[in-house]
C-alpha cells in the first residue's frame, strides 16, 4: 500500500479534495461538514491522505484528537483490503486508540469486523444516525516519530 499526503500547496489538492465529499452524503449539513474538513486540512489542522494498492484507492482526513488518532472522513473503494495497513500505520506512529465517526450501518459492520467498538451514538436526524467507534491499540505512545517525521 502507497499512502500519499496531499498537502493544500499541491497543484491538484482542490480537485482531491473533492473525493472526500460522498463521506458527507448522509449528513444533515454536509456543505457545512465539508467547509469545517477543509478549513482543518488548509490549516494544517488535520492531514489528507490518499491510500493506493491493489484493489485500494482511498482518501481519508485524520488529526489527532486528545491523543487519539481521528478519522474524521473516508471514502472510495477498497477499505476492507486497506483497514489493517492504516490500523499498522496508526499503530507505528505510537497511538494507542484510532476513533471513527460514521453516518452508515455498513461502514459501522465493517469498522465492527476490525475490532472498532461503538462507544456513543452523537444525534439522529432523518433516519440516520451518528455514531462514534473506537479501536484500542496496544503498545502505542503518542507522538513517536515514524521515519524521522512526526506522524500527522
Amino acid at each position: 500500500m502507497k499512502f500519499r499526503l496531499i498537502r493544500p500547496s499541491a497543484p491538484d489538492f482542490l480537485n482531491q479534495l473533492d473525493q472526500i465529499k460522498p463521506a458527507y452524503a448522509a449528513s444533515d449539513n454536509p456543505e457545512a461538514e465539508f467547509a469545517d474538513v477543509k478549513a482543518s486540512v488548509c490549516a494544517k489542522e488535520a492531514s489528507y491522505y490518499m491510500l493506493t494498492g491493489k484493489g485500494v484507492r482511498l482518501w481519508f482526513i485524520g488529526q489527532v484528537q486528545d491523543g487519539n488518532y481521528h478519522i474524521i472522513a473516508m471514502t472510495g473503494a477498497g477499505l476492507v483490503e486497506a483497514a489493517s495497513h492504516i490500523i499498522d500505520r496508526v499503530s507505528s506512529c505510537g497511538y494507542e486508540v484510532i476513533t471513527y465517526h460514521t453516518y452508515r450501518k455498513g461502514m459501522r459492520r465493517i469498522l465492527g469486523k476490525f475490532g472498532f467498538e461503538q462507544v456513543e451514538q452523537l444525534r439522529a436526524f432523518n433516519s440516520t444516525t451518528e455514531t462514534v467507534h473506537q479501536l484500542i491499540i496496544e503498545g502505542g505512545s503518542n507522538g513517536r516519530l515514524f521515519k524521522g517525521k512526526q506522524c500527522q
